[in-house]
């Protein structure tokens, strides 16, 4: 391989990142959606605890979770029309979401309906899973701030660890606004500045 080889294989590789990061600043919108949800159904359920009616927190959890299946598939299709021939990174982002959907699933429903263990460890399961797909995410993109959110996530539910099981879901809501919400505006500030470049 030449010299000319290698700088076209670079730029290449590099096009490829930008074109990935560039699809990447317009999924703000699926932070936003699962950052929305889970604020909601964190908040719901201490408004049922408050109002005497624990039994219908699953059913709380259930319709806010699904809501959020569907406004993210949906917008994902029209996502994907409008985005055009996939890249790699693209494919193994898909793969992840795959995969940390199915952990949030299994870990926060399936699992404790088996009595594998106590609802209260639930927080705990899904901070480091959301760790774990934010720093994987960070990684992908090349995006140093959400490998930190994710560390965050990490340090969120270790810190779960020494409060009271009722209270843990209470820390989801200052983890999603800076691990979840503060990406997501930040993503969309990135799409705003490309808009105005291409319109430049």
């Amino acid at each position: 391989m030449n010299k000319s080889d290698a700088q076209g294989d670079i730029r290449l590789i590099k096009d490829m990142i930008d074109r990935t990061r560039e699809i990447a600043a317009g999924s703000w919108v699926f932070f936003l959606i699962w950052g929305t949800a889970i604020i909601l159904a964190v908040s719901g359920m201490y408004v049922l605890i408050g109002l005497g009616k624990p039994e219908w927190i699953w059913i709380n959890w259930t319709v806010f979770m699904l809501a959020g299946v569907l406004v993210s598939v949906v917008y994902a299709r029209n996502f994907e029309r409008s985005t055009g021939a996939k890249t790699y990174s693209q494919v193994a982002i898909g793969h992840l979401v795959i995969a940390c959907g199915a952990g949030f699933f299994l870990a926060g429903f399936i699992f404790p309906m088996l009595d594998l263990y106590a609802w209260g460890l639930i927080p705990i399961l899904i901070a480091l899973i959301t760790g774990i797909y934010t720093f994987t995410l960070g990684g992908i993109l090349e995006w140093s701030f959400l490998k930190g959110c994710g560390i965050l996530w990490w340090f969120g539910g270790l810190g779960m660890a020494f409060v009271h099981e009722h209270y843990r879901a209470l820390l989801f809501i200052p983890l999603i606004l800076i691990g979840y919400i503060t990406p997501a505006m930040l993503l969309r500030r990135m799409v705003r500045k490309q808009r105005e470049q291409n319109a430049a």
